[in-house]
């Protein structure tokens, strides 16, 4: 547990940011955080700096506090946002990154920083599933900047010890996520029935497929590995259930979970800078005792609960 360790977590006010510091409050943890936007919780945070990570005091916020680790999830984080603005993307996660390591580097050596990559980073892969040795070919400027940041880190950690763990995530969906498919095609579709239509439009085949991760398990991942011995300073762990489900698939049961009768159609247009398939080879992860407690039925059960009540 915890036990009164203090965690940074960066992109604090963030879907992501939000659940991972509830589950580590609920731990134990003493949590600080950053972001532009204030937190929808203040109460789970032991300080907070409503600013960039660009711009914000490290030493005057961290004054006195020894880190156990850094959850560094500031940054884009979507790959539309990053084809419209890709300078706006780089400048969201880059300049940030190298500053909180330099100051890592000089005033927490002992720290551990856990970048939250993504899967992006794999573009389309060859074959599957993809491990943590598949080439890294990114296909969207989101991808490739994740890439540089894992770039960065890997060779400040090579050449100055800075102990880096990057987790490259897969499709993270939950409560709270007000983007990307799921949310997308749940709010579609209850509108589409509120106003009595019979279908919903989406992009792709339907074919398509991800390799989807509730995040309560995702952030039960990032405990037991903050917790684990760190037996190099860098490594790098796929984040995801190790399971290959197909957007259609995971459409159509969402909309039973929902109670609605809606059916779904593809425009066959894959929207530029997404994959095509995904799934993801977790034995790295495994092997730290983890297994996913949320399948994928079950998570799209609670997203339409959430969703209902939205």
């Amino acid at each position: 547990m915890g036990m009164n360790k203090t965690v940074l977590i960066t992109g604090a006010s963030g879907f992501l940011g939000t659940w991972v510091a509830e589950v580590f409050t609920r731990k134990g943890y003493k949590l600080i955080g950053i972001d532009l936007r204030a937190p929808d919780k203040p109460q789970l945070w032991d300080r907070f700096a409503t600013s960039s990570l660009e711009s914000v005091d490290l030493d005057h916020l961290l004054m006195d506090c020894q880190l156990f680790a850094v959850c560094h999830l500031a940054g884009g984080a979507s790959v539309a946002s990053s084809v419209n603005d890709p300078f706006g993307d780089f400048s969201s996660l880059l300049p940030g990154t190298v500053r909180l390591a330099i100051y890592l580097m000089r005033a927490q050596p002992k720290a551990r920083l856990v970048l939250f990559s993504s899967a992006a980073v794999y573009g389309n892969p060859q074959q599957l599933p993809i491990t943590e040795t598949t080439p890294i070919l990114p296909i969207s400027p989101y991808g490739i900047h994740k890439a540089g940041a894992e770039f960065l880190l890997e060779n400040y950690s090579r050449a100055f010890g800075l102990n880096v763990t990057i987790f490259r995530i897969f499709s993270v969906y939950g409560p709270g996520l007000r983007k990307q498919l799921i949310y997308d095609v749940s709010q579609r579709a209850l509108k589409a029935s509120a106003e009595g239509k019979s279908e919903i439009m989406l992009f792709g085949t339907g074919n398509e497929s991800r390799d989807f991760i509730y995040v309560e398990d995702l952030c039960e991942a990032t405990h037991i590995l903050l917790e684990s011995e760190s037996k190099t300073n860098f490594s790098v762990y796929n984040m995801a259930s190790g399971i290959e489900s197909t957007v259609a698939d995971v459409a159509n049961n969402l909309i039973r979970h929902l109670n609605i009768d809606i059916k779904i159609k593809f425009n066959g247009e894959v929207p530029k800078g997404d994959p095509i398939n995904w799934r993801a080879d977790i034995t790295k992860l495994f092997e730290l005792g983890f297994t996913p407690k949320y399948t994928i039925d079950k998570g799209l059960e609670k997203i339409a609960d959430w969703a209902k009540m939205e």
